[in-house]
């Protein structure tokens, strides 16, 4: 456990030493955020659409959640963004290293991980909010079941990060040389 945190600390310094990924982080949180406290309203804001009835829905709805929904929603959207930052980064990484992926790899490393924090907001608006009131903790189980899932996508991503791998291609004098065992 402690290894764990060992390596997503220094995963997470990696990352954010760049302001651009911190950037990003915060600007993802902040859209996952603004999505799941306005995905209910979506008919008003595509009606009547207005800077000041955006912000005053945003308000708004955070003095009607209760204080687990709100915390767990800052919670998943600073993971999502932790993630989408991360996932960038490697990305980046394997092509400056010219390490080939393919879309669909590329695409699912960037959409999965943050799924589970829109969930509660696409199920009232699929039409299955009513399946949230069966649920004994009226659907706060989605919001920890998004969180363990979002924290164990950023330990894996933070596996990837901080794992140093070697150019096995180096050129020494210009003839290529694989050292396998040293």
């Amino acid at each position: 456990m402690k290894n764990i945190i060992k390596r997503t600390k220094e995963a997470l310094i990696e990352v954010h030493k760049n302001k651009s990924y911190l950037i990003s982080s915060l600007i993802f949180a902040f859209l996952v955020f603004a999505f799941n406290v306005l995905i209910n309203n979506y008919r008003i804001l595509i009606s009547n659409f207005t800077l000041k009835l955006f912000f005053s829905l945003l308000v708004g709805t955070i003095y009607v959640m209760s204080i687990t929904s709100f915390i767990l929603l800052i919670v998943m959207s600073l993971l999502s963004g932790i993630v989408f930052s991360m996932s960038i980064f490697l990305v980046k990484r394997q092509i400056t290293s010219n390490i080939g992926a393919s879309s669909s790899t590329l695409l699912v490393s960037l959409i999965a991980p943050a799924c589970p924090s829109c969930a509660i907001g696409l199920l009232s608006t699929l039409g299955f909010g009513s399946f949230l009131a069966v649920l004994p903790f009226k659907g706060l189980e989605l919001g920890v079941f998004g969180v363990i899932l979002l924290g164990i996508s950023v330990v894996y991503l933070s596996n990837k990060i901080v794992t140093k791998t070697c150019d096995i291609n180096s050129n020494t004098g210009g003839k290529k040389k694989w050292k396998i065992f040293q």
